[in-house]
């Protein structure tokens, strides 16, 4: 393992009774880089991110986090499909739980802080349910960032929301994770929305889930438009490989 990789995964296998969900998988995920995990469902992405989590345990292999076994709740941000805010909590409030929770003092400007990183302001002290889906989904965003861990893990963050909404809150992820240099690790079915958010996209064949394809993603991650960015035909051709191994994974395994 290099002192430089965020996570490491090594001959990692994961079965639930009799069958293998996932395996064997070695993959390495430098700091900083921002991995998508796409492929069908089924394949083992929401698997693979539990035991990056902890959350489960390899049947076989060893999975580093920072270089040690990851514990569940610490040493990683998480986001769900689904926002997971505690509705009777102000949307301040559930920030400064997980404030609370970091061993932080949860106070006005740094909420405020966290809230405007993720395109909220003047909502602290709203209930979140008088909030939208996509803006309940950038408080969780946020409430994972409260806590200073070097790892974000998302699993499909976006899948419930409205197209428009949607690319809104991609685009507010890469220029987060551009901001604060996390290393970051997110599952989608989405072919355009793994090329767009993804410094490397590894597409999984179906159970058990192994690595068909492995692409680093080569597009400026600052500095861009991200209508401009979508319009590059290197996006367009990341698109059609990873669109490609996704349809015919058995091609590229």
């Amino acid at each position: 393992m290099s002192s430089a990789d965020a996570v490491v995964l090594s001959g990692v296998e994961h079965s639930y009774g009799d069958v293998t969900a996932v395996g064997p998988i070695s993959l390495s995920v430098p700091s900083g880089e921002f991995l998508v995990l796409v492929g069908a469902s089924g394949c083992g992405k929401s698997t693979l991110l539990r035991l990056i989590a902890g959350f489960e345990q390899p049947t076989a292999g060893t999975v580093l986090a920072a270089g040690v076994p990851p514990v569940p709740g610490r040493g990683a941000g998480l986001v769900f499909q689904q926002p997971r805010l505690f509705p009777w909590r102000t949307v301040g409030g559930n920030i400064a739980m997980a404030l609370r929770y970091a061993g932080q003092t949860p106070t006005t400007a740094r909420i405020e802080a966290l809230l405007e990183r993720v395109g909220l302001q003047d909502v602290a002290k709203r209930r979140t349910w008088q909030i939208s889906g996509g803006q309940q989904q950038r408080v969780a965003i946020a409430r994972a960032l409260a806590v200073d861990n070097p790892l974000l893990l998302l699993d499909e963050p976006f899948a419930a929301l409205d197209a428009l909404t949607r690319e809104r809150l991609q685009e507010d992820l890469r220029r987060v994770s551009a901001e604060t240099g996390r290393t970051c690790v997110f599952v989608t079915h989405s072919v355009d929305e793994a090329v767009f958010l993804g410094s490397r996209v590894v597409v999984l064949t179906p159970r058990p889930g192994r690595i068909a394809l492995d692409l680093p993603i080569d597009l400026p991650r600052t500095g861009i438009d991200p209508e401009e960015l979508r319009g590059r035909p290197a996006f367009a051709a990341a698109r059609t490989q990873v669109g490609a191994a996704v349809r015919h994974p058995g091609v590229f395994a």
